[in-house]
């Protein structure tokens, strides 16, 4: 139980039946806004109840940048709005999970039709790997489409996860530093990697995208 409850967790694999879902139903926020001749950060976050900082933060950007007509944003949910806007939801820069940066095969996507909790990066030189930031393995385990995975804790309230892995070199309840070893990747593909802030999945990119 204890393997299906991570598994269910961090991969966004849910068991709601279709009775339990109907009786949950209730009006939802739109998950993305067109932005239209006129709008600013400020009424938008009005409009929807939400701070502009954390609907710029969402969006990768800052309030002090402009907006552009047409362009599309996305809209945190309830559970988003304390989640996304602290600057400090990173204590100190990432480290990128591979000796080499590799490219994105399948990027980061919460669309409804298409949803991927994480990044799949090109299978490349890079076999080793390593974590992203310091933390504590809290649980190892194999999936159907995932291989063997490594989930970490770290200390900020943030969880990554990394898969696709054919050979893992740590055990449950280890401490790790940031670029200790983790594992070596499968032979045919590349690096699955996911980072989850409580039950909410961020994007992998924008995590990196201020690491070394």
């Amino acid at each position: 139980m204890r393997k299906l409850r991570y598994i269910l967790f961090f991969l966004g694999i849910s068991l709601l039946s279709p009775i339990s879902a109907k009786q949950s139903q209730k009006p939802e926020i739109p998950s993305s806004y067109r932005v239209v001749k006129g709008d600013s950060w400020f009424g938008i976050a009005r409009k929807f109840k939400i701070s502009a900082e954390t609907l710029a933060k969402l969006n990768g950007r800052t309030t002090t940048e402009n907006l552009y007509e047409r362009e599309l944003l996305r809209i945190p949910k309830e559970n988003e709005k304390v989640s996304i806007s602290p600057e400090s939801l990173i204590k100190e820069k990432p480290s990128y999970p591979l000796e080499r940066k590799e490219r994105v095969l399948k990027k980061f996507s919460e669309l409804t039709y298409d949803p991927h909790k994480g990044i799949q990066l090109q299978r490349g030189t890079s076999s080793l790997v390593r974590a992203s930031l310091p933390g504590k393995v809290v649980h190892l385990d194999y999936m159907d489409g995932y291989e063997n995975f490594v989930v970490l804790e770290h200390p900020n309230g943030l969880y990554t996860v990394y898969g696709n892995l054919e050979r893992i070199q740590v055990t449950e309840g280890q401490q790790v530093k940031s670029k200790d070893r983790l594992g070596i990747l499968s032979k045919d593909k590349g690096l699955y990697f996911q980072v989850n802030k409580q039950k909410q999945s961020l994007n992998p990119e924008r995590i990196l995208e201020n690491g070394i």
